[in-house]
């Protein structure tokens, strides 16, 4: 008798153990731009040589070539020092390329917004809390690797837009941009720009008054 009462409270156990797994929530994934700011945890900064061919298709028509060191540095900032290429559109180029804050400020300067996943890829909507010219920022990324393909600046005050397409490589255990096309769509001029980066030094010593002038 005891020994029937024993296997009937195992019994018994064991279905609420079961009952207890199909009803439990499931263990929460990260959300993709959860993903997107853990990448590369142990990257801080880098440098990164920069070759940079820019095709203006409105006057002056120019096709410059420009070579130089791309520098970063967690959690958003940037810098172009062009080397060798026609200095007036090397400075020009330094100061009109893109940049956007990384993915862990997003929420902090703009009001964001995550679509459905479409294909594979999903498009987060950024939207300046500060106005200024960028009426907004569509960001399309990548759902497996969390990492961002492409980005378009619309701006508001009808003077066009801006676009970049990334492609990406390996570098340790870290993912970093190889490669971009960009076009610029603006009334004073228009432009096609094909970057590649090389020569990737991580965890580069970079103090941040190096980018005060940027």
């Amino acid at each position: 008798m005891m020994k029937r009462s024993l296997r009937s409270l195992v019994v018994a156990a064991l279905i609420l153990a079961i009952g207890a797994g199909l009803h439990a929530p499931a263990s929460a994934q990260p959300d993709l731009l959860s993903r997107m700011i853990a990448l590369n945890p142990g990257l801080k900064s880098y440098t990164a040589s920069i070759h940079a061919d820019v095709h203006m298709t409105s006057f002056p028509y120019l096709n410059p070539i420009l070579d130089g060191t791309y520098y970063h540095k967690d959690p958003s900032k940037d810098k172009i020092v062009f080397t060798s290429g026609l200095p007036g559109i090397a400075k020009q180029f330094s100061k009109i390329y893109p940049r956007i804050a990384g993915p862990a400020s997003w929420k902090t300067v703009y009001l964001v917004t995550e679509n459905p996943s479409q294909g594979g890829t999903t498009t987060f909507k950024l939207v300046p809390r500060k106005h200024g010219r960028i009426d907004h920022i569509d960001v399309v990324v990548d759902d497996a690797a969390a990492t961002i393909l492409s980005m378009r600046w619309n701006y508001n005050d009808g003077s066009g837009y801006a676009e970049l397409h990334q492609t990406y490589t390996k570098v340790g255990n870290d993912y970093l941009v190889s490669a971009q096309t960009g076009h610029v769509e603006q009334s004073i001029y228009k432009a096609d720009i094909d970057s590649t980066f090389a020569s990737f030094q991580l965890n580069a010593p970079i103090a941040d008054s190096f980018f005060a002038d940027n």
